[in-house]
C-alpha cells in the first residue's frame, strides 16, 4: 500500500511528502468492582500522509502542508483524488518557508517491553490481577476499571530520506476508588499509563488511592485563608514542572509565547533555593512516550535543555527549529528532572499545608498561573496533622521559582521523572 501511495505522491508536483503508516491491535477489558463487564478486541489499519508545497505570493515565500488520512481499502483513483485534494489545500496554508533537510536514519530498535514476549490476550488476566491485589479493605476499594493494552507498529517513509519503522506498547488502566467513612462516601479517580509489564507500580498505585480515598472521607476541615508553606506531591509536581518544558520549546518562542533566550537564568539570578535541571529523554522505561523517532523521522536522543537553571538550548520539531536556526532535537515526550536538596521530612519540619489532590489542577504555561480546588491535603500546625479539603490553591510561578525547594525523592508519572514533591513559600489559599 505505501509503494502505491508512494507512486502517486511522486509523480505530482509537490516539494516534499511524508507518509506514518500505523497498525494498532487492542485488548480491553471492562470491570464492576472486581467482576468482568466486557472485553473487547480491535484492529485498526491507516495512513497518514503529509504533503508539503513551496509557493511565493507577494514576493513572500511560503511552505504550505496539508495532512489527511487514507484508507487501506481504497482503490487507486480514491487515493489520487484525496492527495490531489491535499495537495490544493496545501496551497492556502502560509507557514513562513522552510527548508526540510535529508534525514539519514542507520539503525532504531523497537521500544523494549516484557509485553513483546507474549501475546496482549496473555497479559489482560495478568494486570486485572495486579490491579486487584491489593483491594481488600473492608470500607473501600474498587468501584469499576477499565484495563487497555495496545501494540502499536510505525512506520514513517518520507521523501526526504526517511523509511524507519518500531514496535511499542501501549497500556492504560482507569479505575475508580470509594471508601465509605459513617455518613461519608467519596470517590477518586486514576488513570495509570505504562509501557511495560510492572505489577508492583500497579498494585501500589491502588494502596495509594485506597489510603487517599480513606483520607478524603475523614477530612471535614478547610483552612482559613492566608499565605502557607505549601508542599505539592504527585500528579501536581509534573504539571507545575511542566512549564520549563513549555517555556522552553522552539514552537512557543518563535510564536512569541516565550521570551526565554539561550544562556537566560531562567530562575532569576537571585536564587534562594533549588536549581532547575531539565533534560527530555525518549527512552524512559515504562513510558507510552518513548519512541526512537518523531512524526518527522528525526532519531531521538536525550538532551540538556536546563542546567543548573540556565537554558541551553531550545528543543522542537524541524520546522520550528529551522525558524530560529536552532538544532532541531525533535519532538520528545517524556521530561526529566533532577532530585533537590531536601527530603519530604526536611520539608515537613516546620508547619507546612501539603496539597495532593485536586478536582481540576491547570498550569497555564502562558501566563504561568497554576492552581485548582482542593479535594485532599495535610495542614500541619507545629503539633498535630489533620486531612484538610475544599478551598483553592492560586499562584504564579514567577513569584516562587527563584525559592522552591525540590524532594530528593523521584517519582516516575506518566513521561515524566522527577521529584515526588515541591515545597513553595508564601502560597495564597482561598479558604475559610
Amino acid at each position: 500500500m505505501i509503494n502505491k501511495i508512494k507512486n502517486i505522491l511522486e509523480s505530482k508536483n509537490i516539494d516534499e511528502y511524508k507518509i506514518i503508516e500505523e497498525r494498532i491491535s487492542s485488548e480491553e477489558a471492562f470491570f464492576v468492582k472486581s467482576d468482568i463487564d466486557m472485553t473487547r478486541s480491535k484492529d485498526v489499519h491507516h495512513f497518514k500522509v503529509t504533503v508539503y508545497k513551496n509557493f511565493e505570493q507577494d514576493k513572500a515565500k511560503y511552505t504550505g502542508s496539508s495532512s489527511f488520512n487514507i484508507d487501506p481499502t481504497m482503490k487507486i483513483d480514491e487515493i489520487d483524488k484525496t492527495i490531489e485534494d491535499g495537495i490544493f489545500a496545501a496551497g492556502f496554508v502560509k507557514n513562513e518557508y522552510y527548508s526540510i533537510p535529508k534525514i539519514k536514519i542507520e539503525k532504531i530498535e523497537n521500544v523494549k517491553s516484557k509485553f513483546s514476549e507474549e501475546t496482549l490476550s496473555y497479559w489482560m488476566p495478568k494486570l486485572a490481577e495486579a490491579l486487584y491485589k491489593n483491594d481488600n479493605e473492608k470500607n473501600g476499594g474498587i468501584n469499576s476499571a477499565e484495563i487497555f493494552l495496545n501494540k502499536n507498529y510505525k512506520r514513517i517513509v518520507t521523501s526526504y530520506g526517511v523509511d524507519a519503522s518500531y514496535e511499542s506498547y501501549e497500556g492504560m488502566i482507569e479505575f475508580v476508588t470509594t471508601w465509605k467513612e459513617k455518613d461519608e462516601e467519596i470517590e477518586l479517580y486514576k488513570m495509570l499509563t505504562f509501557s511495560d509489564y510492572d505489577p508492583k507500580t500497579i498494585s501500589e498505585a491502588v494502596n495509594e488511592m485506597l489510603f487517599l480515598a480513606k483520607q478524603r472521607a475523614i477530612a471535614k476541615n478547610t483552612v482559613k485563608s492566608g499565605r502557607y508553606k505549601v508542599i505539592l506531591s504527585g500528579n501536581p509536581v509534573k504539571e507545575v514542572l511542566s512549564y520549563y518544558v513549555d517555556k522552553t520549546s522552539a514552537a512557543n518562542i518563535y510564536n512569541k509565547i516565550s521570551t526565554l533566550k539561550v544562556g537566560d537564568s531562567i530562575q532569576g539570578d537571585k536564587v534562594k533555593g533549588d536549581l532547575i535541571n531539565l533534560t527530555l529523554d525518549p527512552r524512559v522505561e515504562n513510558s507510552i512516550y518513548s519512541a526512537p523517532i518523531d512524526n518527522d523521522g528525526l532519531p531521538l536522543s536525550r538532551i540538556d535543555i536546563i542546567k543548573d537553571g540556565k537554558l541551553e538550548i531550545y528543543h522542537g520539531d524541524l520546522r520550528h527549529s529551522y525558524y530560529l536556526k536552532n538544532k532541531a532535537t525533535g519532538n520528545i515526550k517524556n521530561f526529566v528532572v533532577n532530585g533537590g536538596s531536601k527530603t519530604i521530612d526536611d520539608m515537613k519540619e516546620e508547619p507546612y499545608l501539603e496539597l495532593v489532590t485536586f478536582s481540576d489542577f491547570q498550569m497555564n504555561s502562558t501566563t504561568g498561573d497554576f492552581g485548582g480546588e482542593i479535594r485532599l491535603g495535610w495542614y500541619y500546625d507545629g503539633e498535630k496533622t489533620i486531612p484538610i479539603t475544599g478551598g483553592s490553591l492560586s499562584a504564579n510561578i514567577s513569584d516562587i521559582d527563584d525559592n522552591i525547594f525540590l524532594s530528593k525523592e523521584i517519582q516516575k508519572e506518566s513521561g515524566f521523572v522527577g521529584p515526588k514533591a515541591i515545597e513553595m513559600s508564601n502560597v495564597v489559599i482561598a479558604g475559610e
